[in-house]
């Protein structure tokens, strides 16, 4: 019986993947919403509240990286904070299709992760 009680919730996590650790943390830090305003104020050409967004957004993902690193391919967390330092340069620089790029991009990897 012990057995089958650590197996369940073990199978649970295995079958669900990250879905169940990325949607509370995503809750609890408000990331999504993060990347949002930020890639609102990249499209409007608004830097210095891009570059503010941009450091929020950091320390969200600090609290969120944790719970990805449990299980999510490392790969993606580091594209990830490589996609956020190279947005800071384009955000610095003012290279709005770089920066519109990068966080876009950066975007797609957020959602895409438990769906594959």
């Amino acid at each position: 019986m012990k057995k089958t009680v650590i197996l369940v919730p073990i199978l649970v996590i295995a079958v669900t993947g990250c879905t169940l650790l990325k949607g509370p943390a995503d809750r609890k830090t408000g990331f999504s919403d993060s990347l949002a305003v930020l890639e609102k104020a990249i499209a409007e050409e608004n830097y210095g509240t891009a570059y503010e967004y941009l450091e929020i957004t950091k320390e969200k993902w600090k609290k969120v990286k944790p719970f990805m690193q449990i299980e999510v391919d490392h790969d993606i967390v580091n594209d990830i904070e490589s996609e956020l330092s190279a947005l800071s340069a384009y955000i610095e620089t003012g290279n709005k299709s770089m920066a519109l790029a990068s966080i876009r991009v950066i975007i797609d990897m957020w959602s895409d992760i438990g769906t594959k």
